[in-house]
């Protein structure tokens, strides 16, 4: 009848189709999805609690590291210059922001990836540095990390 198919992890089976089925071929059917379905769930919270161990992680990482928390005191200040900054493009190598109207494109200096870090189409507040000739945003991103980037160049 149907072939079982290991890369989709299911019987292919529409409600026209359903009628040819007789009662123990629809039970051992819904029994197959089921336990796909428990296998699914069984990965999601395998994810959800690497996920939560990661998040702890970087809230030590926050804590013990003095940069994070020099950035977190300065940004609560009011003197410090604001600016809403929208993330156009992330990938492993750059990150391309907007800011009035202007793309600043900053290319990765010390570490690595920036997908997952920033996501395409996100308004983040930056603090703004112009002092010397240069731009310095500093940003925290997805994973309330504080980042600083250095102008890279403008496109328009």
């Amino acid at each position: 009848m149907y072939g079982w198919f290991q890369q989709e992890s299911y019987y292919p089976i529409s409600a026209g189709e359903g009628r040819h089925y007789n009662d123990y071929e629809l039970r051992r059917h819904i029994s197959r999805l089921e336990r796909h379905l428990v296998e699914v769930q069984e990965a999601l919270s395998a994810c959800t609690k690497k996920n939560g161990a990661l998040k702890k992680d970087l809230e030590v990482v926050r804590q013990q590291s003095p940069v994070q928390t020099q950035n977190d005191q300065t940004y609560q200040q009011p003197a410090v210059d604001k600016v809403n900054v929208k993330c156009i493009v992330a990938t492993e190598t750059s990150v391309t922001f907007e800011i009035s109207g202007k793309r600043l494109t900053f290319d990765r200096d010390y570490y690595g990836n920036y997908v997952g870090e920033y996501t395409p189409g996100k308004v983040y507040v930056a603090m703004a540095d112009y002092g010397a000739g240069q731009i310095y945003l500093s940003m925290k991103d997805d994973n309330e990390i504080w980042h600083t980037f250095r102008y890279s160049r403008i496109q328009s």
